[in-house]
């Protein structure tokens, strides 16, 4: 009973400990100099000023662009002003959503609040305050206040927590039942503490950003205003672009619908995005232990690996530095290609639904790992042709293939045919840095700096399971019950080993191009000799750990070289540089946390930085192109009646005497949008400045209504369908193999 007591009391401080910090409601309050300022001064305290002296009129300073719910939200700026005649404006993905006059104060500091009202959520809302060139302005601070709440992550925090808190109950109670060994109660902490440790650079209160952060940030925006939009699955961003929209289908996206629901629900985009690597963390963990544990008897090796895996070097690079989330969930999946490939040719033929899982799981991530992987093990399964062919195994193999197409063709086709059939700009694709950046060899071994999570290396302990496998090789005979598996642990080194030259600079890949023209379009579709590092990286470590469990040379120092190799890949998660980010509140007199501010910003821009790529862009559409206006032929003789754009979706209803008068809609025009007029005849559409929406209009002096809509074509439906009933089938069927059992 005391236990149970405790246990109650735990779970309700967690609650009152998370309600306590809740900044949900809190308004954002920032200096002057927290705004980016165009002219003018300012001091130490935080004002920002201009006067007539500065001989400058326009816009005197701006906010960062926000994301924010659709809600009624108050502009309170702090500030003293000798005239009337200055402005404050919101704007919003490039439309000017409100403006005041910013009253006079008569040089007297105070404060006045100014109200709008957001009719759907935003991604790039800004304020601005103009000066009009006449008398003094001085800004001391602007707070931002939300009418409700900026964001629900308290809530979403305390159902957590109560889930979690739930879970153990149904967990104890399950082992009263089915107690379990202590090993097994270890090894589940010790993978438990691999998942925390792995996710330790996530518990900050800011929101720390990489390289591409920002792009899968807008994608998972993207995803959830399409889903408000009526899409799914979602194929044009609506409001990209400043709502010419924008396409999604050229990069997978099933996973980031995770922090897109949460989205929906009000979750913070910062947490929404932390919530999706952390369940990234615990997956790959769950994975490779699996993977490992049924291809060795060794508890030890199956630790072993899977400890070097998710402390991988460039696994944290790809998270922490590189922002690539696509490699970074298609990591989750390797181990099932690897464990599947080796059951299909070696072992179990019958856990060949790992093949499924897992090409499923990298195609739905990243494209490049899947072609990377299916090269690897296409080369694996010619050397092994015998064991291919013995038993029938090819047609284990044969349904794998099979069952992977059909269960990803709602993502291959769209892909495909976008990739084939449109209008895209692709040249951007066709850079590739792979000479230059080639990696100095003895680069490879970096695993420990105090700079940041930016390593392009396999790390020193992986680097260990590499000498491990030589020092098998060279000096151990293998038993003839292992005589299978070794061979496919071989091909694994021999793989790795390949994969890590072709990263470094003595593969002289300038002169190859030259010698073999016909290689330069691989390199391209590579672009950076780095992304082989993960492959050759998990290549080394099942190869390395498992003959490091059996070696008998090693038996005396097993527990010496384990230490080693994990207490060094440990120092992976420690390379934080010290700096503002190491505290909670930026300076000593604010009021919210440096994280509150961070959820709300959410998606950073400056600029050197492509939001939105060019490459799916139609025919490399430019941001100073983009407008958010409908755009009339002849606008004295068109005569506009209503016009309303929500997302996708446009109607615009008017009156000209004059045929060959035409409307371009502020709309990208990707193959699957559609016209009709107000009887539901379908018009023709064609392409309009700037590859925009054009429709021809009536001029009968008439009035009459054209309906722009997006309607996915036939065939993505099609495709929809097949895999969502390939799916259902796979589930009866495991459902009923688990009866039999």
């Amino acid at each position: 009973m005391k236990k149970k007591v405790l246990y109650v009391a735990a779970v309700l401080t967690a609650l009152l400990f998370i309600w306590l910090g809740k900044e949900d409601n809190k308004p954002l309050v920032l200096k002057g100099t927290d705004l980016n300022q165009t002219a003018g001064i300012s001091d130490y305290t935080g004002l920002i000023a201009i006067d007539e002296s500065a001989a400058y009129f326009g816009m005197f300073a701006y906010t960062d662009d926000y994301v924010l719910n659709k809600g009624t939200y108050t502009i309170r700026p702090e500030y003293s002003n000798t005239s009337s005649d200055n402005i404050i404006e919101v704007w919003d993905n490039g439309t000017k959503v409100a403006q005041w006059s910013l009253e006079s104060t008569d040089g007297e500091k105070t404060t006045r609040d100014y109200t709008f009202t957001l009719d759907k959520d935003s991604q790039q809302l800004h304020i601005r305050i103009y000066y009009q060139g006449v008398g003094s302005l001085i800004l001391n601070t602007m707070s931002l206040v939300p009418h409700g709440a900026f964001y629900q992550d308290a809530p979403y925090l305390m159902v957590l927590v109560i889930l979690l808190a739930v879970s153990g109950i149904f967990l104890a109670s399950y082992e009263k039942k089915h107690p379990s060994s202590r090993e097994r109660k270890v090894t589940f902490l010790i993978l438990a503490g691999l998942c925390l440790y792995s996710s330790m650079p996530l518990f900050i209160q800011s929101f720390a950003q990489a390289d591409d952060v920002c792009y899968h940030l807008l994608r998972i925006e993207g995803l959830k205003d399409g889903m408000l939009d009526g899409q799914f699955p979602v194929v044009i961003f609506p409001e990209a672009l400043a709502g010419n929209g924008y396409l999604n289908s050229m990069y997978p996206y099933l996973f980031l619908y995770i922090p897109a629901f949460l989205r929906l629900l009000g979750v913070s985009l910062a947490l929404s995005y932390k919530t999706l690597i952390f369940l990234a963390n615990i997956a790959t963990v769950a994975v490779i232990y699996k993977v490992l544990k049924s291809m060795t008897p060794s508890r030890y090796a199956c630790i072993l690996g899977t400890a070097l895996y998710i402390l991988l070097p460039y696994r944290f690079t790809n998270i922490y530095a590189r922002g690539a989330l696509g490699e970074t969930l298609a990591l989750t999946f390797l181990p099932l290609i690897i464990g599947g490939f080796y059951h299909v040719l070696m072992a179990d033929k019958k856990k060949w639904p790992w093949l499924v899982i897992g090409f499923t799981g990298v195609i739905e991530s990243h494209v490049l790992s899947t072609a990377a992987m299916a090269v690897i093990f296409s080369v694996c399964c010619l050397l092994f042709i015998r064991d291919l062919l013995r038993d029938k195994r090819w047609l284990e193999m044969v349904k794998a293939a099979g069952l992977t197409v059909l269960l990803n063709l709602w993502f291959l086709v769209p892909f495909l045919y976008f990739f084939l059939k449109e209008n895209l700009y692709q040249k951007a694709l066709d850079w590739s840095g792979f000479s230059e950046y080639s990696i100095n060899a003895s680069f490879l071994a970096d695993t420990f700096h105090t700079n940041d999570y930016r390593f392009l290396s396999l790390g020193l302990p992986v680097l260990g399971c590499a000498g491990v496998c030589v020092l098998k090789l060279v000096c151990e005979k293998t038993e003839e019950k292992n005589g299978k598996r070794d061979k496919f642990l071989t091909y694994l080194f021999g793989g790795a080993c390949v994969l890590t030259f072709l990263v470094t600079g003595y593969f002289g890949s300038k002169t190859l191009k030259e010698l073999i023209p016909a290689i330069e379009p691989v390199l391209r579709t590579i672009q950076f000799p780095w992304r082989l590092l993960a492959p050759a990286g998990i290549l080394f470590i099942f190869a390395g750990v498992i003959w490091l469990s059996e070696s008998v040379v090693l038996k005396p120092y097993r527990n010496l070289v384990f230490a080693f190799l994990v207490g060094v890949n440990l120092l992976t998660c420690l390379n934080q540089p010290y700096n503002q980010n190491n505290f909670a509140y930026k300076d000593y007199d604010d009021t919210t946390t440096v994280g509150h501010q961070d959820k709300i910003i959410g998606i950073p821009k400056s600029d050197a930085t492509v939001i939105y790529p060019y490459e799916w862009r139609i025919d490399a559409l430019m941001d100073d192109k983009l407008t958010s206006d409908l755009q009339l032929s002849d606008a004295e003789k068109v005569t506009v009646e209503t016009y309303v754009k929500e997302g996708t979706h446009a109607t615009f209803t008017y009156r000209t005497s004059e045929e060959g008068q035409y409307v371009d809609f502020p709309l990208q025009k990707y193959l699957g949008f559609a016209a009709a007029d107000e009887n539901g005849k379908e018009l023709e559409i064609t392409y309009g400045n700037n590859y925009r929406i054009r429709a021809m209009l009536t001029g009968d002096g008439q009035s009459h209504t054209v309906s722009v809509r997006y309607r996915q074509p036939v065939i993505f439906r099609l495709s929809q369908a097949v895999s969502l009933l390939t799916l259902l089938f796979c589930i009866a069927l495991a459902a009923k193999k688990r009866r039999r059992r």
